[in-house]
């Protein structure tokens, strides 16, 4: 199955499991993270799969065609830069979450709003914006 984030970011996935387990870990294995295999636990939107990678927890969240949410263990720049070339798109800001995840949001408006709203929260921490518009 040839399959890239225009199957099932860009566009709304078909809300069944397997075929969104399918797409997802099809374009993480192409692009070098033959080690991540996501389960889908949500599979209407907003989308969300987990699992594990190299012992480390991952979670992903997206809302098809608006925002991508990757939560880890800790900061892996190297799971980011993929995440980033698969989405075809800058990350617009990363934070440590209430549960003491490392957070990361991609945005295809750029993250403004969503960047207003976490500031000054204490559920976040050590937010920053990472690209601005």
């Amino acid at each position: 199955m040839a399959t890239d984030s225009r199957t099932w970011f860009y566009t709304t996935p078909e809300p069944r499991p397997y075929f969104i387990e399918e797409r997802i870990n099809h374009t993480l294995w192409k692009n070098r993270l033959q080690g991540l295999s996501m389960t889908c636990t949500r599979a209407t939107p907003p989308i969300k799969m987990q699992g594990v990678w190299n012992g480390m927890p991952v979670e992903f969240e997206w809302q098809p065609g608006s925002y991508f949410i990757l939560r880890s263990g800790r900061e892996v720049k190297e799971l980011i830069g993929v995440m980033r070339q698969i989405l075809r798109l800058r990350p617009a800001l990363a934070y440590t979450d209430s549960s003491g995840l490392f957070t990361v949001e991609w945005h295809t408006d750029g993250g403004e709003t969503r960047w207003k709203a976490i500031q000054g929260s204490p559920e976040y921490q050590g937010a920053r914006r990472l690209r601005k518009g």
